[in-house]
C-alpha cells in the first residue's frame, strides 16, 4: 500500500457483533455527497475479512441514471444469507466491511459526467474504494482469508476492483462470490456497451494496465483469466440467475448495435454463462429470472442439481478442496422454479 493512501483504522469494536458505520472522508457519491461503509467485528477474533459491495443499477444513458441509488448511507446489511451467524455459514465469523453504491459505476470509475448530461454526476468508485480499503487494511492485521463479494453492481464491481482490492492484503488467500454481476464475452456484452462504459466511468483506469480487459472496447471477460494468472491461489466464482431480469434489461441497451430504446428483447444471458463455465471458471447457474440470491435466507434454501449454494461456496472457500465445478440446472430444476414462482405470487396475493 501507498502512503497515499494510510490512514486511520476504524472504531473499535463494540464486542457484540453488530453492524457501526464510519464515515469514510474524501468519498463522493454521485452528487458529491459523502459516504462510508458499514462494518462488523469477528466476536471471536476470527482473522478473515469480507468486503460486501451493495448493488442498485448503474448510470449510463438518461433512464438507467434515473433509476441508480444514490444512498449514501443505506441500511445495514442485517443478518441474512451471508451475514448469518448461523452454524453452516461458511462465513458466519468473518469480519465484514460493507460499501454502499451511491456512485453509478459499478464501483469502478474515476471521473465526472460529460457536458452533454442533463445533470452532473461524480463517477467515483474506485476512488472511494482505495480510501475505504486503506482504513480496513490499518484495521484487520494478518487476514487468512480475503473474501470479496458484491450483488448486481456490486457483482460486476467485485471482480472488475478485484485486483485493486487483494493489493491490500497480498499475505491474503483470495476467494471472489460474484452475486449476479455476470461479466461476459463480447457476444453476450457487446463492445459498444462495454466501450459505454469505459468511457463515460473511465473504467480502464481502475483496471490492471497489463489485463487485457483494459482496452478501449470489448473483452471485459478476461477479467477472469486475469485474476486467476496474477493469483494462482485464489478462487473465483459467479452466481447467476439464466434469464436474470434486471440483467437482461441493461444488457438489452446493447441491441442494434447500442441504438436500442427500449431495453427489450435480450436473449444472450445463458448462452452466456455457459460459454464461461466452459472455460473452467465456477458457475452456479440458477433456473428463473431472480436477481441476487445470497444476502437473504436463498442462500441456504436455493439448490440445484444437487448441490446446495452455501455448501458450493464451503467448497469455494475451503483451500483444502478444488474449486467446485460448474451447476448447470436440470429439467426438474426449472419445473421446481415455476412451482415456486406459483408459491411466492399465491403467498404475496394471499
Amino acid at each position: 500500500m501507498t502512503a497515499a493512501f494510510a490512514a486511520d483504522p476504524f472504531p473499535a469494536s463494540q464486542g457484540d457483533g453488530s453492524w457501526q458505520w464510519v464515515d469514510v472522508e474524501g468519498t463522493q457519491c454521485m452528487d458529491g455527497s459523502q459516504t462510508g461503509v458499514w462494518v462488523r467485528y469477528s466476536t471471536s477474533g476470527n482473522k478473515d475479512f469480507g468486503t460486501y459491495l451493495y448493488g442498485g443499477g448503474a448510470c449510463f444513458n438518461t433512464l438507467t441514471c434515473n433509476t441508480a441509488t444514490t444512498n449514501p448511507k443505506p441500511g445495514n446489511p442485517g443478518t441474512a444469507g451471508i451475514f448469518d451467524v448461523r452454524s453452516d455459514n461458511p462465513l458466519a465469523d468473518y469480519n465484514w466491511m460493507a460499501v454502499p453504491y451511491c456512485s453509478g459505476d459499478v464501483h469502478g470509475g474515476n471521473a465526472e459526467s460529460p457536458s452533454s448530461f442533463a445533470k452532473h454526476r461524480e463517477f467515483r468508485g474506485a476512488v472511494n474504494l482505495k480510501l475505504m480499503m486503506a482504513r480496513a487494511s490499518a484495521t484487520f492485521q494478518d487476514v487468512g482469508t480475503q473474501f470479496i463479494t458484491g450483488e448486481s453492481a456490486g457483482g460486476f464491481g467485485a471482480l472488475t476492483s478485484y485486483v485493486t482490492l487483494r493489493s491490500f492484503f497480498p499475505a491474503a488467500r483470495g476467494v471472489l462470490m460474484d452475486d449476479s454481476g455476470p461479466i461476459l464475452d463480447d457476444t453476450a456484452i457487446p463492445p459498444c456497451l462495454q466501450e459505454k462504459w469505459r468511457q463515460l466511468w473511465n473504467l480502464n483506469d481502475g483496471l490492471p494496465s497489463d489485463c487485457p480487459c483494459n482496452n478501449d472496447e470489448g473483452n471485459l471477460v478476461t477479467a477472469w483469466s486475469y485474476g486467476h494468472e496474477k493469483f494462482p491461489n485464489d478462487s473465483f466464482s459467479l452466481i447467476s440467475s439464466v434469464a436474470d431480469s434486471t440483467i437482461s434489461l441493461f444488457f438489452a441497451f446493447s441491441n442494434n448495435n447500442c441504438k436500442a430504446v427500449i431495453p427489450v428483447g435480450y436473449t444472450k444471458l445463458q448462452a452466456g454463462l455457459e460459454r464461461l463455465a466452459a472455460t473452467g471458471e465456477s458457475v452456479y447457474m440458477i433456473p428463473g429470472n431472480t436477481h441476487t440470491h445470497t444476502s437473504s435466507s436463498e442462500f441456504y434454501s436455493r439448490n440445484v442439481n444437487g448441490v446446495n449454494l452455501y455448501e458450493w461456496i464451503g467448497q469455494l472457500l475451503d483451500p483444502s478442496q478444488p474449486d467446485p465445478d460448474a451447476i448447470h440446472p436440470t429439467s426438474e430444476d426449472y419445473m421446481n422454479e415455476v412451482v415456486r414462482d406459483q408459491n411466492m405470487t399465491f403467498s404475496t396475493v394471499v
